[in-house]
């Protein structure tokens, strides 16, 4: 409440709520009027200030009036002026009698509506809300907890018109799905929620969280490959895996069928990356392709040997392909000639015939081929949609002799890469992160604290998340020098895997286990979503399903409900 110099602050003539930097504004002699009033009831009590107020009204009432008393002296007892006087006394007792009676009455329903519980009229009640500025309130209550947001807009009109406030709820959702790093950084809706509000945003997210720590899913797997399923990608449509048995596989989401199989690598599939239906794989036997999704089309190879030894992770953004090798380096790659290459030489009918009869008896010895090959799903194992000829006859085998634009060097094997914007971050088995500007080709960062080889990295904002083969995972703020903020324990094993969007982060690790984290706790919050007989070499996940690559070729699908 109000101070005991109040009264001495209040009398000053330049005192005035206008002169504060806020939006809202108060008339002065309104607040004093008011808070004065609230003051005495609380230090003296409502029934004296009720008893007070009474006296004050019956002074006023029986005051004598200066020109009345001189009139009732000069007048005799009988005359027709003191007659009308005393009548006119009379009726003004009267008038104020009742008029004493309204204001006593106006002021027990001010008490009641302002400190009688919420029963008596609550969406009337005048509570401390309105003294301060919304800005202030609203910020007050965003670190409530979204229980008690969601309680007090029963407590008066006031609050519930606050607690429908859009900005409100756009700060409790950073608050509780926004990694502290990345607070200050501007928040924006997504295409999918642009129209909604940031209440139903929030509860959403939080639906989504729920289903995440709850057990109720159901499962559902792809059969083809017969080996480890190393890479993973999906879309709202379609899901692409590389393996170990050196194919790539394209399924449908619905079906969860193989449409067709991409055989051409001589050597395992390592990593694979799809932007706008050009698919590019890369391999233990140093190449990257590109494959062209929406024709059916092999468009080749980049070069012969894009790299000394095995191409280990890569990633595509537009017209270039930024890939990392055991060789130490990191190269990036302009394809927007091989994109554009619309030059398409037609096979004879004899190549065509005899391709499609090495097919048929011996699928996976094709080596350089763009073919659908046998879905185990399809009863007698049916060979369709072969979309493409042997790639490795003179007329389909494409190389296109091309030469890195940049160069960027490790002391050991890269094992991951991202690329967002101008930065570029890798991570490898010198067992630390370097950051690198694509713009000047110059490193900007080097990121030290894992005791073994990485194997997993993604960042977003001044947020860097790591997976490493000492079985932690560490959060990293890209704002400051001691940059690791918190280490995550809870494998077993190598974190092989690993993805995070909001707070909430998933990681798979060759000890057979998937597990969940919210990365605004500790490691003492996470749990064990899934453990399997075969370790997790890859995975993804959206709002409801995950997907995750095994070891023993197969690919599961868990949707949370």
């Amino acid at each position: 409440m109000l101070g005991p110099d109040f009264q001495k602050y209040s009398n000053q003539s330049n005192y005035h709520f206008d002169s504060f930097p806020y939006e809202n504004s108060y008339e002065e002699e309104e607040y004093q009027d008011k808070y004065k009033e609230i003051v005495f009831r609380d230090k003296w009590g409502p029934k004296y200030a009720v008893q007070q107020q009474q006296q004050q009204q019956n002074q006023q009432v029986y005051a004598p009036n200066k020109r009345n008393v001189s009139k009732k002296i000069g007048s005799p007892l009988s005359s027709p002026t003191l007659s009308s006087s005393i009548c006119n006394n009379h009726n003004d007792h009267h008038h104020h009698y009742h008029h004493k009676k309204k204001d006593s009455k106006k002021l027990k329903e001010i008490i009641k509506n302002l400190l009688l519980p919420n029963k008596f009229n609550p969406m009337k009640r005048t509570t401390f809300i309105s003294i301060l500025p919304i800005e202030i309130t609203m910020k007050i209550i965003s670190y409530l907890p979204f229980q008690d947001v969601l309680s007090i807009q029963f407590v008066c009109s006031e609050w519930f018109l606050i607690t429908r406030e859009e900005i409100l709820w756009k700060t409790i959702y950073q608050n509780y799905f926004q990694v502290y790093p990345n607070r200050e950084l501007l928040l924006k809706k997504s295409e999918k929620s642009s129209q909604l509000h940031w209440r139903e945003i929030f509860k959403q997210q939080h639906e989504r969280e729920t289903r995440w720590k709850g057990d109720r899913f159901k499962e559902a797997h792809l059969i083809g490959h017969t080996g480890t399923v190393w890479a993973l990608h999906l879309d709202d449509e379609r899901v692409y895996t590389g393996s170990f048995d050196k194919t790539a596989k394209v399924w449908d989401t619905k079906t969860k069928k193989c449409r067709f199989t991409l055989a051409g690598h001589y050597y395992p599939i390592q990593c694979l990356d799809v932007n706008n239906n050009i698919m590019a794989t890369g391999s233990l036997d140093n190449s990257i392709r590109i494959w062209d999704l929406e024709k059916g089309k092999s468009k080749g190879i980049l070069t012969t040997r894009a790299h000394n030894f095995d191409v280990f992770c890569l990633q595509q953004i537009g017209d270039q392909i930024i890939s990392g090798s055991s060789d130490s380096t990191v190269k990036v790659w302009n394809i927007a000639e091989i994109i554009n290459d619309t030059i398409e030489i037609p096979d004879s009918e004899e190549e065509e015939e005899a391709l499609q009869d090495n097919v048929m008896n011996d699928p996976f010895a094709v080596n350089n081929s763009f073919t659908s090959l046998p879905d185990i799903n399809e009863p007698d194992h049916v060979h369709t949609n072969i979309v493409s000829v042997n790639d490795k006859t003179s007329s389909r085998y494409r190389n296109h002799n091309l030469s890195s634009t940049h160069t960027f060097k490790h002391q050991s094997c890269v094992t991951c890469l991202q690329v967002y914007g101008n930065i570029l971050m890798s991570g490898g088995s010198d067992r630390v992160v370097r950051v690198w500007d694509l713009n000047t080709s110059q490193p900007l960062q080097i990121l030290s604290g894992h005791n073994e080889g990485i194997r997993a990295l993604q960042f977003n904002g001044n947020v860097l998340v790591t997976g490493s083969d000492d079985s932690t995972v560490r959060v990293w703020d890209l704002r400051s020098k001691n940059c690791n903020i918190s280490t995550l324990r809870g494998h077993n094993g190598s974190v092989r895997c690993l993805q995070w969007d909001g707070t909430t982060l998933i990681t798979g690790s060759n000890d057979q286990s998937v597990r969940w984290w919210n990365l605004n706790y500790d490691s003492d919050q996470s749990k064990e979503l899934f453990s399997f007989n075969s370790s997790i070499s890859c995975l993804q996940f959206t709002d409801s399903i995950l997907m995750c690559g095994l070891s023993d070729s197969k690919v599961q699908i868990n949707k949370f409900y």
